[in-house]
């Protein structure tokens, strides 16, 4: 009896040892994985951060021969409002919602380790890229009712395009590094 009792000590002791080993192994492995999340997390959380400036800035602009849309001002106020496209006169606040996703998602992929989270984030990454050179980038180069009544308008983009490609690319990239992420076993 004694015997026996021996040898399922040293066979707990064995288990414990090798348990223990497949843990440092898989603590070491999540080590390595561990700044690539924090990373994806990083990265949407910035994309996140970029979408709600982005509703905010400037996405395009029309700027007449004085250089200012000052001068259309006193003869026509509703027209002078033209001038100026912002992101949220543009996408009209949807943005905002893709930046509470995009913050959620970046956390999933992240912290989590959540695949489906990192498709997510690719996904919106998408969306946003896709309505920023298929919607926005066509629009300025657009003068519209501003260049019907001044000869000399011209149109440019605003640092809110430029926002909303590095907020896709951000969003797309974070998807993809969580989704591309050795996780451990």
């Amino acid at each position: 009896m004694a015997e026996r009792n021996r040898r399922r000590g040293e066979t707990a002791r064995a288990a414990a040892i090798d348990g223990s080993r497949q843990a440092a192994a898989r603590s070491a492995e999540s080590g390595s994985a561990k700044p690539l999340a924090l990373a994806v997390t990083a990265a949407g959380v910035i994309a996140a951060a970029l979408l709600v400036a982005t509703e905010f800035s400037t996405v395009a602009s029309v700027d007449v021969a004085g250089g200012s849309c000052e001068v259309i001002n006193d003869s026509d106020p509703e027209l002078a409002d033209r001038c100026t496209l912002s992101g949220f006169e543009r996408n009209g606040g949807a943005f905002l919602l893709l930046a509470a996703l995009t913050m959620l998602m970046a956390w999933g992929a992240g912290v989590g380790g959540s695949r489906p989270a990192a498709l997510a984030l690719v996904a919106v990454g998408v969306v946003v890229l896709g309505w920023a050179l298929l919607v926005d980038l066509p629009v300025t180069d657009e003068t519209g009712a501003v260049g019907i009544n001044f000869e000399g308008a011209t149109a440019r983009a605003g640092p809110g395009l430029t926002l909303e490609i590095v907020a896709g690319a951000l969003a797309f990239g974070a998807g993809l590094a969580g989704l591309l992420a050795r996780r451990p076993a």
